[in-house]
């Protein structure tokens, strides 16, 4: 019921609490700092409250507000796994793990699906599709593609 603006701020300033007390000066001091989750999550679950004409407008508000005016640090690398509806819900159905109240409303993970894809385009992320001709891909193969994207980020 929040508006994505105002949501947004309240999960960046709870982002930017977490850098200053807990990761930040492992960061400043080199460390390498991988997140299932980060900046990522609000222009996907605020952006898909916004109709799609607007979600370049707020991508680049929330760039802004969480980069620049927060002083968080711009990822360096996002790997965004790109994988359907249907595949999502019966994995999480066979490893029995309990739905929360967004992950069993199917038209709010198709519009964050969407939402996903078009943040994947406008920020520059990396898709890992997880799937390859209507068919499941190994997960060896999607490990080893992650791998390669990840080595040539750090220059190796």
């Amino acid at each position: 019921d929040v508006n994505a603006y105002t949501a947004s701020t309240f999960y960046a300033v709870d982002r930017f609490a977490s850098y200053r007390d807990d990761w930040g000066k492992i960061y400043e001091n080199g460390g390498l700092i991988l997140s299932d989750r980060y900046t990522t999550s609000n222009a996907v679950h605020q952006g898909c409250k916004l109709p799609d004409d607007e979600l370049p407008d707020f991508f680049n508000w929330l760039a802004d507000l969480e980069y620049v005016k927060m002083g968080l640090p711009r990822p360096d690398l996002v790997i965004y796994l790109d994988v359907d509806i249907e595949t999502a819900t019966r994995r999480e159905a066979k490893n029995n793990t309990q739905a929360d109240i967004h992950e069993k409303d199917t038209a709010y993970l198709e519009r964050c699906l969407r939402t996903a894809g078009m943040a994947a385009e406008h920020y520059g992320w990396v898709r890992i599709p997880y799937m390859k001709d209507g068919v499941e891909r190994d997960a060896d193969e999607k490990n080893a593609e992650i791998y390669s994207v990840v080595l040539k980020a750090l220059g190796k």
